[in-house]
Order: C-alpha cells, then structure tokens, then sequence
C-alpha cells in the first residue's frame, strides 16, 4: 500500500475516480496517438492574455502533456480521495473548483510581479494539467491527517504514513522549470480550508455552548460494529472506536491513525 492514509480503493470517491481516469486517459491518448493535437491544451498565458484565449484556461489546466506529471499527480490524487470520503464530493468539488479558478489569477499575478519588480521575463507556456488544486491539497493533508511513524533511520529521523506523499510531491514540485508558479499559485488559491476541512476530532452527539448541552444538528453517523470490536482488539476503549470512526466517516485506516496520535 503506498499510504495509510486510507483504505484501498476508490469506494465512495467518485469524483476522485473521474479526476484519476479522464484526465490520465486523455493524457496517454495525446503523448501516443494523438501527438498533433497537444497545441490545443498548451497553457499559454501569453495567449490568454493577449489574443484573449480563455478556453486555454481551461483546456491547458485539466491536462497533462507530460506524463511523469500525470503519474505523478494521479498518485496524489488516489491518495488525497480521503478527504472525498470523509466530507463528501460535493465539498471536496467545491475546494477542488475554487482552488482550481483562484490559481489562475494568481498565475496571471505572480508572472506579473516577476517581471514588475525583478525583470524576470517568465516563459509564457506554464505546466499544463490539473496541478494547482493537487498542490493546495497539500494543506489540508498536513494539518488534519495524522502523522503515525512507520519506522526509526538514522536516529532522529523517522518515516511516517505521510513521508511518501510528501516525496512524490516534492518530485512532482522539481518536475518542470516553472511548476513552481502553478505550486504556488495552487496554495495560494485555497478557499477557507479550514471551514472544508476541520479538524478531524470533532464530537458529533454532543455540542457544548457555554457549559450546556445542545442537541447535534443531525443524527450520529452509524458505525461498524466489525470494526468497533477492532479497534477494541487493538485496546482502545469502545467509546474512544466510536468517536473516531464516526469522525472519519467509517474509515478504518483513518480511526486507527486518530486514536494513536490522540
């Protein structure tokens, strides 16, 4: 498994399915069979900007032309497909748009600024593909998936569930001249993440507002009871497996790491 972020598979992630096979299926068709048509999905700034091509904007931010990027990017995206199953595709549609629409203003702004204030005449054709919303991703896996070490190197240093998320965002980071920019502009163009994506250790049966009990806006999310015995068997108290599968919407995976890092 190349994470344990999750469990295997794409079960209740549709729209994780759909950004995994569409895109990478169109990126293997234009590198082998269709090398002519490549110039339709070149991300040209230049010609957005200039010759007002704004279906650039979006057929040049959906497709990779280059495959290492596509494999790249696919992986994260098999790997990111938790946040889909914990809040729902239509939440997880909603960051992935908003992120994919303000990436591309900022795009227009950083290639701005380097050349106002430093001189620096950029290239005009930036990395194509679906990057930027991938990059911003990046946010929320940090800050609300949690870190279990998987092994101890050379002392102080250690592998968590995450390191090699991390790896292969970095390689896909170094993948091109200026996938920088679209990195960049990717972080820069979250929308409110936190409101996304809170934190995982919520309760869900019990609000407290001023030291009184209200009641939960809906009903608590049924759970397993195979994997409540579980996550017993591994020695958490029954009360603890309940709070953290329904927290992680039944994730298994996700509950385990939950209770180990709290």
């Amino acid at each position: 498994m190349f994470t344990s972020t999750g469990s295997s598979g794409l079960y209740k992630a549709p729209l994780s399915k759909s950004l995994l096979l569409v895109p990478s299926a169109l990126s293997l068709l234009l590198a082998l069979l269709l090398p002519h048509c490549q110039k339709l999905f070149v991300y040209d700034l230049h010609a957005v900007k200039n010759d007002f091509q704004i279906w650039r904007l979006i057929c040049g931010r959906i497709i990779c032309l280059d495959l290492k990027d596509t494999f790249c990017s696919s992986l994260l995206i098999y790997n990111f497909r938790i946040f889909e199953r914990r809040y729902g595709s239509r939440k997880f549609a909603s960051f992935l748009l908003g992120s994919w629409v303000l990436s591309a203003l900022f795009d227009f702004l950083l290639i701005e600024a380097m050349q106002y204030f430093f001189g620096i005449t950029a290239a005009s054709n930036l990395p194509s593909g679906f990057l930027a919303p991938v990059f911003a991703l990046f946010v929320p896996f940090y800050c609300s998936i949690p870190r279990v070490q998987v092994a101890q190197i050379l002392g102080p240093l250690s592998i968590t569930n995450k390191t090699l998320i991390y790896i292969l965002g970095l390689q896909l980071f170094t993948s091109g001249s200026y996938i920088w920019i679209v990195a960049i502009s990717g972080l820069g163009g979250m929308i409110n993440w936190n409101r996304l994506f809170p934190p995982l250790r919520q309760r869900q049966n019990v609000n407290y507002q001023g030291g009184r009990q209200s009641e939960p806006a809906a009903p608590p999310l049924e759970v397993s009871e195979e994997q409540v015995a579980r996550l017993m068997e591994m020695g958490f108290s029954r009360g603890d497996a309940l709070e953290a599968l329904r927290a992680s919407n039944n994730d298994l995976n996700v509950a385990t790491n939950f209770l180990l890092q709290h």
